[in-house]
């Protein structure tokens, strides 16, 4: 991962592909595990529950997001190697009966309306040009009072990283604006911290955000 140029290494995070997909699905997995496990930790699934993740990757934190007795995955991700590869691992863990990847955008989800019960993505934000399109599908396919966790890196953080030139960096207060747009009410903020390897190898101080909200 450290041995790709900035542009590569963008292009890769956004969506993984070629003879290198799975090498960065495991970099992402390393990279973003805090901050997978703290999400996971706040979006606080219970029994029964459908859930639903954008941009997964691999499936790696589907295991964590279906302890609660009779939850139920689904994840959504655009890259076909990460899809193959999630679904392998949800097979070897034993949690294909209740956990599933299929390839789609975000934009247009493959989910039924108020079919959902809580939703997260983690480190997606910066592909979503426009909040407004994604977030609106998000609260189409939650039901009322349903849970979305939004994970992402702090825009005066993410500025600073080599391969971040591209992405859409999204300012805490203007994602909390297009939430309520979009239906939702905020109801709980973290700030997560840590020094950790990033995916292009580098050790770093990392500063992120993670929203809780409902659909109203």
């Amino acid at each position: 991962m450290s041995m790709l140029d900035a542009r590569t290494l963008a292009a890769q995070l956004r969506h993984p592909h070629g003879e290198a997909a799975l090498a960065v699905g495991e970099s992402m997995n390393r990279s973003n595990g805090a901050l997978n496990q703290a999400a996971i930790s706040l979006l606080a699934v219970t029994a029964g529950e459908q859930v639903l993740e954008i941009g997964p990757g691999n499936a790696a934190f589907a295991p964590l997001l279906l302890q609660a007795a009779g939850s139920h995955y689904l994840g959504i991700e655009l890259s076909t190697a990460m899809v193959d590869a999630g679904n392998q691992r949800l097979a070897g863990t034993g949690l294909a009966d209740r956990a599933a990847m299929r390839h789609g955008d975000a934009h247009a989800l493959p989910v039924a309306d108020a079919s959902t019960d809580a939703a997260l993505a983690v480190n997606t934000l910066y592909f979503w040009p426009n909040l407004a399109p994604v977030l609106d599908e998000l609260a189409r396919v939650l039901r009322r009072g349903g849970r979305l966790c939004l994970a992402f890196g702090d825009a005066a953080f993410m500025r600073g990283l080599p391969f971040a030139g591209d992405f859409q960096l999204h300012e805490l207060d203007a994602v909390e604006l297009a939430l309520r747009v979009s239906g939702f009410s905020v109801s709980a903020w973290r700030s997560h911290r840590e020094t950790a390897i990033g995916n292009d190898g580098q050790a770093r101080d990392k500063h992120f955000h993670l929203l809780l909200a409902h659909r109203r």
